[in-house]
Protein backbone atom coordinates (compact mmCIF):
# COMPACT_ATOMS: atom_id res chain seq x y z
CA UNK A 1 0.00 0.00 0.00
CA UNK A 2 2.78 2.30 0.73
CA UNK A 3 3.99 2.10 -3.06
CA UNK A 4 0.68 3.00 -4.48
CA UNK A 5 1.39 6.59 -2.21
CA UNK A 6 4.02 8.24 -4.16
CA UNK A 7 2.07 7.48 -7.91
CA UNK A 8 -1.22 8.68 -6.43
CA UNK A 9 1.01 12.21 -5.78
CA UNK A 10 1.87 11.69 -9.33
CA UNK A 11 -1.54 11.11 -10.60
CA UNK A 12 -2.64 14.44 -8.79
CA UNK A 13 -0.72 16.60 -9.97
CA UNK A 14 -1.24 15.59 -13.48
CA UNK A 15 -4.86 16.02 -13.07
CA UNK A 16 -4.15 19.66 -11.57
CA UNK A 17 -2.35 20.16 -14.30
CA UNK A 18 -4.55 18.99 -16.62
CA UNK A 19 -7.38 21.49 -14.60
CA UNK A 20 -5.17 24.69 -14.64
CA UNK A 21 -4.63 24.48 -18.55
CA UNK A 22 -8.55 23.33 -19.87
CA UNK A 23 -9.31 26.45 -17.08
CA UNK A 24 -6.83 28.33 -19.33
CA UNK A 25 -7.81 27.21 -22.40
CA UNK A 26 -11.61 28.32 -21.63
CA UNK A 27 -10.76 31.21 -20.15
CA UNK A 28 -8.99 32.51 -23.62
CA UNK A 29 -11.30 31.16 -25.44
CA UNK A 30 -14.66 33.14 -23.33
CA UNK A 31 -11.78 35.67 -23.44
CA UNK A 32 -11.61 35.72 -27.48
CA UNK A 33 -15.58 35.27 -27.80
CA UNK A 34 -16.46 38.39 -25.70
CA UNK A 35 -13.98 40.57 -27.81
CA UNK A 36 -15.32 39.11 -31.22
CA UNK A 37 -19.07 40.10 -30.19
CA UNK A 38 -17.94 42.59 -29.17
CA UNK A 39 -16.12 43.96 -32.26
CA UNK A 40 -19.40 41.99 -33.77
CA UNK A 41 -21.78 44.47 -31.70
CA UNK A 42 -19.26 47.77 -32.43
CA UNK A 43 -19.30 46.69 -36.17
CA UNK A 44 -23.32 46.98 -36.39
CA UNK A 45 -23.25 49.90 -34.24
CA UNK A 46 -21.14 51.39 -36.86
CA UNK A 47 -22.93 50.11 -39.77
CA UNK A 48 -26.48 51.28 -38.82
CA UNK A 49 -24.72 54.56 -37.68
CA UNK A 50 -23.58 54.96 -41.36
CA UNK A 51 -26.62 54.22 -42.93
CA UNK A 52 -28.13 56.70 -40.39
CA UNK A 53 -25.26 59.31 -41.80
CA UNK A 54 -26.63 58.79 -45.28
CA UNK A 55 -30.24 58.79 -44.48
CA UNK A 56 -29.27 62.40 -43.18
CA UNK A 57 -27.36 63.16 -46.62
CA UNK A 58 -30.60 62.05 -48.54
CA UNK A 59 -33.06 64.33 -46.46
CA UNK A 60 -30.52 67.20 -46.63
CA UNK A 61 -31.10 66.98 -50.48
CA UNK A 62 -34.56 66.66 -50.12
CA UNK A 63 -35.32 69.65 -48.20
CA UNK A 64 -32.61 71.94 -50.99
CA UNK A 65 -34.65 70.41 -53.76
CA UNK A 66 -38.07 71.51 -51.65
CA UNK A 67 -36.79 74.81 -50.93
CA UNK A 68 -36.14 75.59 -54.74
CA UNK A 69 -39.80 74.21 -55.35
CA UNK A 70 -41.42 76.58 -52.71
CA UNK A 71 -43.38 79.82 -54.61
CA UNK A 72 -42.48 82.26 -51.95
CA UNK A 73 -38.84 81.26 -51.89
CA UNK A 74 -37.50 79.83 -55.16
CA UNK A 75 -35.09 82.13 -56.73
CA UNK A 76 -33.17 83.01 -53.75
CA UNK A 77 -31.48 81.40 -50.63
CA UNK A 78 -31.16 83.23 -47.16
CA UNK A 79 -30.33 82.06 -43.77
CA UNK A 80 -33.92 82.04 -42.08
CA UNK A 81 -34.98 79.53 -44.52
CA UNK A 82 -36.24 76.10 -44.36
CA UNK A 83 -32.70 74.69 -46.04
CA UNK A 84 -30.92 75.75 -43.02
CA UNK A 85 -33.45 76.16 -39.73
CA UNK A 86 -35.39 72.85 -40.33
CA UNK A 87 -34.82 71.74 -36.33
CA UNK A 88 -37.39 68.57 -36.78
CA UNK A 89 -35.48 67.12 -39.94
CA UNK A 90 -32.03 67.76 -38.74
CA UNK A 91 -31.20 68.25 -34.91
CA UNK A 92 -31.00 64.83 -33.30
CA UNK A 93 -33.40 63.02 -35.88
CA UNK A 94 -34.48 59.82 -34.54
CA UNK A 95 -34.47 56.93 -37.05
CA UNK A 96 -34.78 53.16 -35.60
CA UNK A 97 -32.49 52.64 -33.09
CA UNK A 98 -30.28 55.69 -33.41
CA UNK A 99 -30.60 59.49 -34.82
CA UNK A 100 -28.75 61.80 -37.35
CA UNK A 101 -27.69 65.86 -37.19
CA UNK A 102 -27.31 67.16 -40.42
CA UNK A 103 -25.63 70.86 -40.89
CA UNK A 104 -26.19 72.35 -44.56
CA UNK A 105 -24.20 75.64 -45.36
CA UNK A 106 -23.96 76.91 -48.95
CA UNK A 107 -20.13 77.06 -50.46
CA UNK A 108 -21.30 80.34 -52.09
CA UNK A 109 -21.13 82.73 -48.66
CA UNK A 110 -17.40 82.37 -49.63
CA UNK A 111 -15.16 83.82 -52.36
CA UNK A 112 -14.44 81.78 -55.38
CA UNK A 113 -10.69 81.10 -55.24
CA UNK A 114 -10.30 80.49 -58.70
CA UNK A 115 -12.19 83.42 -60.01
CA UNK A 116 -10.62 86.30 -57.68
CA UNK A 117 -8.61 88.70 -59.30
CA UNK A 118 -5.78 90.46 -58.65
CA UNK A 119 -7.85 93.61 -56.51
CA UNK A 120 -10.14 91.04 -54.92
CA UNK A 121 -7.05 89.15 -53.80
CA UNK A 122 -5.05 92.64 -52.33
CA UNK A 123 -8.58 93.52 -50.34
CA UNK A 124 -8.70 89.74 -48.55
CA UNK A 125 -4.94 90.60 -47.52
CA UNK A 126 -6.44 93.64 -46.10
CA UNK A 127 -9.26 92.03 -44.17
CA UNK A 128 -7.33 89.30 -42.71
CA UNK A 129 -4.55 92.56 -41.69
CA UNK A 130 -1.85 90.44 -43.42
CA UNK A 131 1.39 92.81 -43.27
CA UNK A 132 1.62 94.12 -47.14
CA UNK A 133 4.95 92.70 -47.75
CA UNK A 134 3.71 89.29 -46.95
CA UNK A 135 0.69 89.75 -48.66
CA UNK A 136 1.84 90.71 -52.09
CA UNK A 137 3.99 87.46 -52.03
CA UNK A 138 0.86 85.48 -50.92
CA UNK A 139 -0.79 87.56 -53.37
CA UNK A 140 1.36 87.31 -56.70
CA UNK A 141 2.51 83.17 -55.62
CA UNK A 142 -1.23 82.57 -55.68
CA UNK A 143 -1.44 83.90 -59.75
CA UNK A 144 1.74 82.17 -60.38
CA UNK A 145 0.02 78.75 -58.99
CA UNK A 146 -2.67 78.95 -61.21
CA UNK A 147 -1.39 80.81 -64.31
CA UNK A 148 -0.21 78.43 -67.63
CA UNK A 149 2.93 79.85 -67.78
CA UNK A 150 6.69 79.49 -65.95
CA UNK A 151 7.15 82.78 -65.07
CA UNK A 152 7.51 84.27 -62.05
CA UNK A 153 5.63 87.87 -60.54
CA UNK A 154 7.77 90.38 -58.76
CA UNK A 155 7.03 88.71 -55.56
CA UNK A 156 5.51 85.27 -57.40
CA UNK A 157 6.99 81.69 -57.13
CA UNK A 158 7.06 79.02 -59.56
CA UNK A 159 9.06 75.42 -60.09
CA UNK A 160 12.27 77.33 -59.25
CA UNK A 161 11.27 78.16 -55.88
CA UNK A 162 9.38 75.22 -55.15
CA UNK A 163 11.57 72.91 -56.37
CA UNK A 164 14.72 74.00 -53.91
CA UNK A 165 12.48 73.29 -50.77
CA UNK A 166 12.69 70.29 -48.25
CA UNK A 167 10.86 68.04 -50.03
CA UNK A 168 10.40 69.75 -53.47
CA UNK A 169 7.29 69.84 -55.53
CA UNK A 170 6.29 71.59 -58.58
CA UNK A 171 4.04 75.09 -59.05
CA UNK A 172 0.40 73.64 -60.23
CA UNK A 173 0.25 76.28 -63.24
CA UNK A 174 -3.39 75.41 -63.07
CA UNK A 175 -6.70 76.41 -60.89
CA UNK A 176 -6.78 75.05 -57.27
CA UNK A 177 -8.77 71.53 -57.00
CA UNK A 178 -9.19 72.25 -53.13
CA UNK A 179 -8.44 75.10 -50.87
CA UNK A 180 -5.98 73.21 -49.38
CA UNK A 181 -4.18 73.52 -51.73
CA UNK A 182 -2.96 76.67 -50.54
CA UNK A 183 -1.20 75.35 -48.07
CA UNK A 184 2.08 74.71 -50.60
CA UNK A 185 2.10 78.25 -52.01
CA UNK A 186 4.89 80.04 -50.99
CA UNK A 187 3.81 82.62 -48.10
CA UNK A 188 0.85 80.72 -47.03
CA UNK A 189 1.15 79.76 -43.52
CA UNK A 190 -1.09 77.30 -41.00
CA UNK A 191 -1.87 80.42 -39.17
CA UNK A 192 -3.29 82.17 -42.25
CA UNK A 193 -4.98 79.18 -43.44
CA UNK A 194 -6.53 77.93 -40.50
CA UNK A 195 -6.74 81.01 -38.43
CA UNK A 196 -6.48 81.92 -34.80
CA UNK A 197 -8.47 80.96 -31.67
CA UNK A 198 -9.84 83.61 -29.56
CA UNK A 199 -7.31 84.85 -26.75
CA UNK A 200 -7.91 86.97 -23.16
CA UNK A 201 -6.81 90.00 -25.50
CA UNK A 202 -7.82 89.04 -29.06
CA UNK A 203 -11.31 88.19 -30.61
CA UNK A 204 -10.75 84.98 -33.13
CA UNK A 205 -9.59 85.82 -36.37
CA UNK A 206 -11.10 83.42 -39.52
CA UNK A 207 -8.33 81.90 -42.04
CA UNK A 208 -8.38 81.36 -45.32
CA UNK A 209 -10.39 78.13 -45.55
CA UNK A 210 -13.33 80.09 -43.86
CA UNK A 211 -13.34 82.97 -46.18
CA UNK A 212 -12.74 80.84 -49.90
CA UNK A 213 -13.84 77.74 -51.49
CA UNK A 214 -13.16 75.82 -55.06
CA UNK A 215 -16.85 74.71 -55.25
CA UNK A 216 -18.79 78.18 -57.05
CA UNK A 217 -20.35 79.03 -59.96
CA UNK A 218 -17.87 82.17 -59.34
CA UNK A 219 -20.47 84.47 -57.69
CA UNK A 220 -21.09 85.60 -53.68
CA UNK A 221 -24.59 84.82 -52.48
CA UNK A 222 -25.30 88.14 -50.56
CA UNK A 223 -27.73 86.31 -48.18
CA UNK A 224 -25.11 84.44 -46.42
CA UNK A 225 -22.46 85.81 -46.98
CA UNK A 226 -20.31 87.15 -43.72
CA UNK A 227 -18.36 91.02 -42.78
CA UNK A 228 -15.22 90.44 -44.16
CA UNK A 229 -16.76 88.12 -47.34
CA UNK A 230 -18.83 91.34 -48.62
CA UNK A 231 -15.77 94.06 -47.74
CA UNK A 232 -13.67 91.47 -50.31
CA UNK A 233 -16.55 91.30 -53.01
CA UNK A 234 -17.99 94.63 -53.05
CA UNK A 235 -14.98 96.87 -52.55
CA UNK A 236 -16.67 98.33 -49.68
CA UNK A 237 -15.64 99.58 -45.98
CA UNK A 238 -16.33 98.23 -42.91
CA UNK A 239 -19.05 100.77 -42.47
CA UNK A 240 -20.45 100.38 -45.42
CA UNK A 241 -20.80 96.66 -45.28
CA UNK A 242 -22.43 96.98 -41.77
CA UNK A 243 -25.54 98.81 -43.22
CA UNK A 244 -26.35 96.11 -46.08
CA UNK A 245 -26.02 93.78 -42.84
CA UNK A 246 -28.32 95.68 -40.36
CA UNK A 247 -31.34 95.30 -43.42
CA UNK A 248 -30.76 91.62 -44.38
CA UNK A 249 -30.81 90.53 -40.84
CA UNK A 250 -33.29 92.67 -39.66
CA UNK A 251 -34.31 94.74 -36.45
CA UNK A 252 -32.62 91.95 -33.88
CA UNK A 253 -29.55 91.80 -36.07
CA UNK A 254 -28.90 88.48 -35.76
CA UNK A 255 -28.79 86.32 -39.05
CA UNK A 256 -31.12 83.03 -39.60
CA UNK A 257 -34.27 85.00 -37.57
CA UNK A 258 -38.04 85.32 -38.45
CA UNK A 259 -37.30 88.95 -39.19
CA UNK A 260 -34.60 88.69 -41.88
CA UNK A 261 -35.00 90.64 -44.68
CA UNK A 262 -33.00 88.60 -47.63
CA UNK A 263 -32.43 89.93 -50.45
CA UNK A 264 -34.42 88.38 -53.67
CA UNK A 265 -31.73 90.03 -56.50
CA UNK A 266 -28.36 91.74 -56.91
CA UNK A 267 -30.45 94.77 -58.07
CA UNK A 268 -32.33 94.92 -54.78
CA UNK A 269 -28.66 95.59 -53.10
CA UNK A 270 -26.71 97.27 -56.32
CA UNK A 271 -29.82 100.35 -56.22
CA UNK A 272 -29.36 101.01 -52.35
CA UNK A 273 -25.67 101.56 -52.84
CA UNK A 274 -24.03 104.73 -54.04
CA UNK A 275 -21.65 103.71 -56.91
CA UNK A 276 -20.67 104.58 -60.17
CA UNK A 277 -22.50 102.64 -62.83
CA UNK A 278 -19.56 101.62 -64.23
CA UNK A 279 -18.40 99.83 -60.34
CA UNK A 280 -21.82 98.57 -60.35
CA UNK A 281 -22.05 96.73 -63.38
CA UNK A 282 -18.18 95.08 -62.25
CA UNK A 283 -20.07 94.28 -58.76
CA UNK A 284 -23.44 92.82 -60.36
CA UNK A 285 -21.41 89.85 -61.82
CA UNK A 286 -19.61 88.91 -58.89
CA UNK A 287 -23.03 88.48 -56.53
CA UNK A 288 -26.01 86.50 -56.62
CA UNK A 289 -28.53 85.91 -53.94
CA UNK A 290 -29.09 82.59 -54.66
CA UNK A 291 -26.42 79.34 -54.57
CA UNK A 292 -25.67 75.98 -56.05
CA UNK A 293 -23.17 74.70 -53.84
CA UNK A 294 -23.83 73.46 -50.75
CA UNK A 295 -21.81 71.23 -47.84
CA UNK A 296 -23.65 68.92 -46.25
CA UNK A 297 -22.75 66.95 -43.15
CA UNK A 298 -24.25 64.43 -41.15
CA UNK A 299 -23.42 62.47 -38.39
CA UNK A 300 -25.55 58.96 -37.62
CA UNK A 301 -25.15 57.48 -33.92
CA UNK A 302 -26.29 54.63 -32.20
CA UNK A 303 -25.30 53.33 -28.76
CA UNK A 304 -22.63 56.26 -28.47
CA UNK A 305 -21.22 55.00 -31.86
CA UNK A 306 -20.76 57.51 -34.52
CA UNK A 307 -20.09 57.95 -38.51
CA UNK A 308 -19.66 61.23 -40.24
CA UNK A 309 -20.05 62.10 -43.95
CA UNK A 310 -18.85 65.46 -44.95
CA UNK A 311 -20.32 66.39 -48.42
CA UNK A 312 -20.31 68.59 -51.58
CA UNK A 313 -23.65 68.73 -53.77
CA UNK A 314 -24.51 70.71 -56.65
CA UNK A 315 -28.19 71.73 -56.58
CA UNK A 316 -29.00 72.26 -60.25
CA UNK A 317 -32.14 71.62 -62.91
CA UNK A 318 -33.99 70.01 -60.35
CA UNK A 319 -31.42 67.64 -58.89
CA UNK A 320 -28.78 67.59 -56.03
CA UNK A 321 -25.44 66.30 -57.51
CA UNK A 322 -23.02 65.12 -55.51
CA UNK A 323 -19.56 66.31 -56.26
CA UNK A 324 -17.14 65.48 -52.84
CA UNK A 325 -17.96 62.79 -50.55
CA UNK A 326 -15.88 62.07 -47.29
CA UNK A 327 -16.59 59.43 -45.08
CA UNK A 328 -14.89 59.58 -41.37
CA UNK A 329 -15.19 57.22 -37.81
CA UNK A 330 -16.16 59.21 -34.69
CA UNK A 331 -17.64 62.65 -34.16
Amino acid sequence: MKSRAPSRGVALVIVLWIVMVLSLLISGFAFTMRVETQVASFSRKELKAEMLARSGVEIAKMQLLLHDKTPTEAGFDALNQGWVTNVEMFVDHELGEGKFNVTITDEERKLPLNQLTQDDLRRLMSVLDVDPLDGDTILDSILDWTDPNDLHRLNGAENDYYLSLNPPYRCKDGPFDRVEELLLVRGVTPELFHGTPATEDELARPGLRDLLTTYSAGQVNINTATTLTLQVVLGLDETQVAAILDRRDGQDGLPGTEDDLPYRSPNELLGTLNLDSTIRQQIAGKVATSSQFFRVQCTGEVAGVRYTIDTVVRRQGGRCLVVAWTERRGA
